[in-house]
């Protein structure tokens, strides 16, 4: 998917942060049923390492950052990421993203959300695609959260239209260590979307974590030089 490069602007909490800009990570206050004193902290896929990451879409290949698509700007064509970009080309067996998170301390608090799209497969039913533990793993330093399945519906009929961004809170009260987290998103199924794809998986803009704990890591930034022309 060929997309216009342009200077990458993104709203987080009220603050517009350029991509040459800090906009690594952006803390908001947390939700009202979260611990007193938690943020939420956003990270997102096109910041993570792509550097030895590989995919297939429908029709052809990509790795590294060509695997970024920058969200459409037209109000009528808005996918409404958080981030203003996200990672497609997911559709291999074993295709990661990768977050390593530094903790100042260990939480037993934290809240995992993901941001999630989809677009058209031959495995839809009734407009419908689901992931679910078994074939889409997410894991918390090497270990695997048993989420709910996360179903998205309406799915557009047509490869490369894609489903609205929305977020799925996948895991409450989630362990954190002292120092650096690695959460991992993994495509691990060998099930086609139909096309040149061979697992099925989501488009990923970013996770949120919220957790009374302060959060940091280093973004990739570099990753969105493309777009900034």
């Amino acid at each position: 998917m060929k997309h216009q490069a342009k200077k990458f602007i993104a709203l987080f909490c009220g603050i517009m942060m350029t991509a040459g800009s800090a906009f690594a990570l952006a803390a908001c206050g947390g939700g009202d049923d979260d611990p007193p004193g938690s943020q939420t902290y956003t990270f997102a896929a096109a910041l993570t390492d792509l550097d030895d990451v590989e995919g297939e879409g429908w029709s052809g290949g990509e790795s590294g950052t060509g695997m970024i698509v920058k969200d459409w700007e037209d109000d009528d064509k808005d996918w409404k990421t958080i981030s203003g970009y996200y990672v497609t080309y997911l559709y291999v067996e074993d295709t990661a993203l990768t977050f390593e998170i530094t903790s100042d301390r260990a939480v037993d608090d934290a809240k995992l959300i993901l941001s999630l799209s989809t677009e058209g497969s031959q495995n839809s039913t009734d407009g419908t695609v689901t992931i679910s533990p078994d074939i889409y793993t997410v894991e918390l330093n090497g270990t695997a959260i048993d989420y709910e399945p996360i179903t998205f519906y309406d799915i557009p009929a047509s490869a490369g239209e894609v489903y609205e961004f929305r977020q799925y809170t996948v895991a409450t009260n989630l362990s954190l260590k002292e120092g650096v987290n690695v959460i991992r998103l993994v495509s691990s199924n060998n099930i086609s979307m139909g096309g040149t794809t061979r697992a099925t998986a989501p488009m990923v803009d970013c996770i949120q974590i919220t957790t009374a704990a302060t959060l940091t890591w280093s973004p990739r930034n570099d990753n969105l030089d493309q777009f900034n022309v």
